[in-house]
């Protein structure tokens, strides 16, 4: 009688995800090359990982289903599920009413698929626009200044915003964002984030990269300098922010 103990079992289980993540990988690889030349493999399997646990949660265990969630992890933030900028997405991984996985992910995608279309253009011209404005953004802009003095912060960061992407700004909806940028000041306060150019480089990377981006493992400089506990000073915490996030750009533009 063959007795298969749980140790083996464990191996087992550990085999088929390694298989899983390298099946993955390679699918990756063939649709966002950008990303994962970026992350490298490890990295990558770290956002496969997340991708599995957080698809799991919504009854999303086929492969084809987690792959289209990963992908969309790629697209729009690996914690896209709870973004203030998306509600559909929650909304359709929650709806009831829908009891099919394979339904669930397929509205879930094309709905992803129509928003993105919208903002970032249908061949990614619109993203790739607003990414070379953020390039050529001066340390300055991050800062009212001038006649921007006489209006309130927030009135500041929706106006840098549109600047940057309006496309996105509209396919998100100005409440939306409004509701953005009140929770990421708050949030920046919590990262001892206190001048503006470190609270304006905070929430135009909430916006630009997804409002998690901050715990995303697709972005770990992000997490590696907020949770920098030498970097005490908030002016240069933000100037260190700013730097990591313009060094990622480079690297996504080169």
């Amino acid at each position: 009688m063959l007795v298969i103990r749980e140790t083996q079992m464990m191996a087992f289980e550990k085999a088929a995800i390694r298989n899983f993540e390298n099946r993955m990988i390679e699918h990756l690889e063939e649709f966002f090359p950008r990303h994962c030349a970026i992350l490298g493999s490890d990295q990558v399997r770290k956002v496969i990982r997340l991708g599995l646990e957080r698809a799991e949660k919504y009854g999303l265990i086929s492969e084809r289903d987690v792959h289209l969630y990963v992908g969309l992890m790629f697209m729009l933030g690996s914690y896209f599920d709870c973004d203030l900028q998306l509600p559909w997405a929650a909304k359709i991984l929650t709806d009831k009413y829908i009891l099919d996985p394979n339904v669930r992910a397929s509205r879930l995608y094309d709905r992803a698929m129509a928003y993105l279309n919208g903002s970032a253009g249908k061949d990614n011209q619109y993203l790739e626009r607003a990414l070379r404005k953020a390039r050529e953004l001066p340390v300055s802009a991050l800062s009212r200044a001038g006649e921007d003095k006489q209006i309130s912060f927030g009135d500041y960061m929706l106006k840098l915003l549109y600047s940057l992407f309006p496309e996105k700004y509209e396919a998100v909806g100005d409440p939306n964002v409004r509701q953005l940028v009140r929770q990421g000041y708050q949030s920046a306060r919590g990262y001892n984030l206190s001048s503006d150019p470190g609270i304006s480089t905070y929430i135009c990377l909430m916006f630009m990269l997804g409002s998690s981006f901050d715990r995303d493992p697709q972005y770990p400089w992000a997490e590696a300098v907020l949770s920098n506990a030498s970097l005490s000073d908030p002016a240069r915490k933000g100037e260190s922010l700013y730097k990591s996030a313009m060094a990622h750009l480079e690297k996504w533009l080169a």
